[in-house]
């Protein structure tokens, strides 16, 4: 495994795949020991904590483990109460660290590697580990949206039991709440954009104004794209969670753009999962509003399946498939093109 932790993770809420316990416990040492050397408040957290045997091998590779705990650059969290009171359906104790780090991000960078939602996983509380990680989901939404000190949350997760049965089925929704998946070679699964794929994925300058509109109907999704969206520059953006507003949506940016200069431009971003009217219904309504509308659908369904519902309606250009979990730097590049192909037509 890598000793050098992978660099598209700062800042980010971190799938860490491994496929040994020592392999974890050296990735989450990788993790601190740079942290550490970055100025960061480091705090590993880990319902073994309480486990003076695990501490110790862990305490000994740490840099300078006393002198940090002393300044205060490290904490050390025994998660084993965490754990109990997640099982009596009880997330107060997450709370109180919530306000412990909340006060921390005012003053620094902080980097956290938290294993609860793992070790519910492998005792198969699959409902509680799902309620752990949109926890820290939810709450690292929160602090990114503040616009304080970075903060970088890892959680690990055994990638052996997620290809197995009973594990293999919560997969995607352990996944769908973290921003990236990383393994512990540091290779990068899925997940957020790192700097270089931005470099190679093409996207043209935004010189002209683009509007994104998003029908997306998972909570945690919507907030990702918000986020990825204006933090690749797109300013003019619509995030909605049901085909009729996404519709309401496109009536409006469609009646605003009549008195826009030439260069008006949009890309619409549809699940094929709607929970009010049907993706395909909503795609018919767009194209007949925008002959010309690229559409990017985005699914967990067979692609030739979908593929083949969008010609049953007359929609065979101007549509790319994305296939859930996506890289972002693969809708980036979507993105990109549709730039290109705007500017070609001379818009």
């Amino acid at each position: 495994m890598s000793d050098v932790p992978n660099p598209s993770s700062r800042g980010q809420h971190v799938m860490l795949l491994y496929d040994i316990n020592s392999n974890r416990d050296l990735a989450a040492i990788n993790y601190i020991n740079q942290g550490l050397a970055e100025k960061q408040l480091c705090i590993y957290a880990s319902v073994s904590a309480y486990d003076t045997s695990h501490l110790s091998k862990i305490s000994s590779r740490i840099k300078n483990y006393e002198e940090n705990i002393d300044k205060r650059n490290l904490f050390i969290v025994n998660l084993k109460p965490f754990y109990d009171s997640v099982l009596a359906g009880d997330l107060a104790p997450f709370e109180e660290f919530k306000v412990q780090i909340h006060q921390e991000l005012k003053d620094r960078d902080v980097l956290i590697v938290a294993d609860c939602a793992d070790n519910l996983f492998r005792n198969k509380h699959f409902d509680q580990c799902e309620l752990v990680e949109k926890w820290w989901q939810e709450n690292y939404i929160e602090w990114r949206r503040l616009r304080q000190n970075h903060i970088t949350i890892i959680c690990p997760h055994s990638g052996s039991l997620l290809s197995k049965h009973p594990f293999d089925h919560h997969k995607h929704q352990i996944s769908h709440n973290h921003t990236v998946t990383i393994d512990t070679t540091s290779r990068r699964v899925t997940g957020n954009i790192t700097a270089k794929e931005v470099a190679e994925s093409a996207i043209y300058p935004l010189e002209i104004p683009i509007q994104i509109l998003v029908a997306e109907p998972e909570r945690d999704l919507q907030q990702i794209y918000s986020i990825w969206l204006r933090s690749m520059g797109f300013k003019n953006i619509a995030i909605t969670d049901s085909g009729k507003k996404c519709l309401d949506e496109l009536l409006k940016i469609t009646d605003t753009s009549k008195n826009k200069t030439p260069g008006f431009d949009m890309i619409i971003i549809l699940d094929t999962h709607l929970k009010d009217i049907p993706c395909i219904q909503v795609a018919r309504e767009i194209v007949n509003k925008r002959p010309d509308q690229r559409i990017i659908f985005t699914t967990t369904l067979p692609p030739d399946s979908v593929r083949q519902d969008l010609y049953s309606i007359g929609i065979k250009n101007n549509n790319e498939i994305l296939l859930k979990p996506f890289r972002f730097s693969k809708l980036l590049s979507l993105i990109g093109m549709s730039i290109s192909n705007q500017q070609d037509r001379g818009c």
